[in-house]
């Protein structure tokens, strides 16, 4: 079973949300997928109503939706026109769009959601206000988000080619390891990156009491040289493991490991600066948006500053709690002591 069944592109009547239609044609192409365009639009407030002249509130609704659906049926055909042959709905349904899109999503639990961004300020500032922040905190649904592009034609993506993981030694992060494994596969094998930043000698000299460290738990590092050392050692160890089992479970080869000190969304933008198609896939807890990552503010700086577009993956939401939800780790299986030690060097 493919792992995503369904497109659903939310709208909202502008150039910039528009500017993820490319994204979401390619990913429908490749994976034989149907498309969703959806809008929402508000109810007529009372007090636009006026019935000696005309306004009737039920009247101005339905020539609102009318209005919605008829600009959806535009971007249908233009897609169409560009080749599109997978079925695509449209769907103008009254609501917040908060509210539409999070329970459209509910619905369709297999569908994969692909929303325009702005870039200039994170997720808090999108071409649909605070939504896609908001979207993301309230679904399930990986979301894959594109930065809008001031430019009245901008380059479609047409492939993608390259895919950057960022890792930071939990089971968490690795959850978008699936869902990079799915796109490559989709594209012909686009080759994976395996990316984790560790911290340099300064910090640990600046910014920790590295000389009560040696020693800790019969673990001698010694020197703040020596400490940095020691945990991209243990980064490349981890990034190798990673490596053999995508080749032994998907028969994924050639996978590139990167171990930097460069604070994580420098060195994740700087791998998607590179001349291919690239594309970042990591999780998020989607707390408050993407602010409140599993990698700090990671995600949502790597939104900002990235070229390449980003698939945000989430973990599961409380299952009694609703929309929007906050949401709680999965319990972790049991780590042996040294891995605890490890992991807490790591910054993990």
């Amino acid at each position: 079973m493919a792992l995503y069944q369904q497109i659903i592109v939310p709208l909202d009547g502008s150039e910039w949300s528009a500017q993820a239609l490319p994204a979401a044609r390619m990913l429908a192409q490749a994976a034989s997928a149907p498309l969703t365009l959806a809008r929402a639009f508000t109810a007529i407030p009372n007090w636009q109503a006026d019935a000696q002249q005309g306004r009737h509130s039920g009247t101005m609704a339905a020539a609102e939706h009318d209005r919605v659906a008829a600009y959806l049926l535009a971007q249908k055909q233009r897609l169409e026109r560009f080749g599109v042959t997978v079925p695509i709905d449209t769907l103008a349904k009254e609501g917040s769009p908060v509210g539409v899109i999070t329970r459209l999503a509910a619905e369709h639990p297999e569908a994969l959601l692909v929303m325009s961004t702005h870039g200039r300020g994170g997720l808090s500032r999108l071409v649909m206000g605070s939504v896609t922040s908001k979207v993301v905190g309230g679904v399930q649904n990986p979301v894959f988000t594109v930065r809008g592009n001031a430019a009245e034609s901008p380059v479609p993506m047409e492939t993608i080619e390259h895919i950057i993981v960022p890792l930071d030694g939990s089971r968490f992060a690795e959850r978008a390891l699936k869902h990079a494994v799915a796109i490559s596969q989709l594209f012909g094998g686009a080759r994976l990156t395996l990316c984790q930043s560790t911290h340099g000698a300064d910090y640990f000299n600046d910014r920790t009491d590295w000389m009560r460290l040696d020693g800790a738990g019969g673990l001698h590092y010694g020197s703040p040289a020596a400490l940095s050392q020691r945990m991209s050692e243990l980064s490349v160890d981890y990034l190798h493991r990673i490596a053999r089992r995508l080749e032994a479970d998907f028969g994924i080869a050639g996978v590139r490991l990167v171990n930097t000190h460069a604070a994580a969304p420098d060195a994740i933008a700087e791998l998607a600066r590179e001349p291919a198609q690239s594309l970042v896939v990591m999780t998020t807890h989607g707390r408050s948006g993407v602010g409140r990552a599993l990698l700090g503010s990671v995600a949502d700086r790597v939104v900002r500053q990235a070229p390449a577009p980003t698939l945000l993956v989430r973990g599961p939401l409380p299952a009694a709690t609703g929309f929007g939800a906050v949401e709680t780790l999965q319990r972790q299986r049991p780590v042996s002591a040294p891995q605890r030690r490890e992991g807490a060097l790591a910054g993990v």
